[in-house]
């Protein structure tokens, strides 16, 4: 729990250069996107998938798995969550609101990566000792954020 804590501070001291960069962001690449007939977006999935996805759900499944390689995980997957999160933020999400706070969620509830891609994808969270853990992450990110909120309860969560 401690290292989804400190992702947590991480992501909200980030936040205060994100959010200004973001609406330019989202607004210049938004018309790259219409004036590609949105096939600007396949890359930026593809990013995703291959660089941030894939990595998040390894680290948190190691995470799980390795209870003595804990630390050198996080300085892994802590940086690479909080890249991920602001990469997701950057990008624009062209009506696609559900895709976009999926990946957030997974972003944001990082080492619990794993058990988050469960509930997103609808299949049953691993049984473990980590689940009391992950509910308290997800309480929490709901209480911060409306838009999580109203996405964990579409999900049967929370």
């Amino acid at each position: 729990m401690w290292a989804n804590r400190v992702l947590d501070a991480l992501i909200t001291v980030l936040a205060w250069v994100v959010l200004p960069v973001q609406l330019v962001t989202t607004f210049l690449l938004g018309l790259l996107v219409q004036l590609t007939f949105g096939l600007l977006l396949i890359p930026f999935s593809l990013v995703w998938m291959v660089l941030f996805l894939g990595p998040l759900l390894g680290l948190s499944w190691l995470w799980g798995k390795a209870t003595l390689l804990r630390v050198p995980v996080a300085g892994l997957g802590i940086p690479l969550a909080l890249l991920a999160n602001t990469y997701t933020c950057l990008i624009p999400s062209m009506g696609e609101m559900e895709s976009r706070l999926s990946k957030i969620l997974l972003c944001q509830t990082w080492p619990f990566t794993v058990q988050s891609w469960a509930l997103v994808t609808g299949r049953t969270t691993p049984d473990s000792e980590a689940v009391a853990e992950f509910n308290a992450v997800l309480v929490r990110l709901a209480r911060k954020d409306l838009a999580i909120r109203h996405y964990l309860l579409s999900l049967g969560g929370v």
